[in-house]
């Protein structure tokens, strides 16, 4: 009973001691993050653009993609419907 207790206890104090802090640390406050700078619209429209034409070539790859798709007979659109039923002689 006594050798689970000692493994736990040896187990425990070196998970302590791994997460000791040692030194001095200097701690961050607001004063550190940076400060805005710049037209925020400029930035924006910045962003903007590049996101439209992260948008403008992802509908270009989708519709490629399906002309390409039905130009090769990997698409089946069933858009072909015909006129009449097809009359089939085993059917009764």
């Amino acid at each position: 009973m006594q050798a689970p207790r000692a493994l736990g206890r040896a187990i425990i104090n070196q998970v302590g001691r791994r997460n000791a802090s040692y030194g001095s640390h200097v701690h961050s406050t607001y004063n550190d993050l940076p400060q805005p700078q710049g037209s925020w619209q400029t930035q924006y429209d910045a962003n903007q653009r590049k996101y439209n034409g992260h948008l403008a070539m992802g509908v270009a790859a989708l519709v490629g993609t399906l002309v390409f798709g039905k130009a090769a007979g990997f698409f089946e659109f069933y858009d072909d419907i015909p006129q009449h039923p097809a009359k089939i002689d085993s059917y009764k």
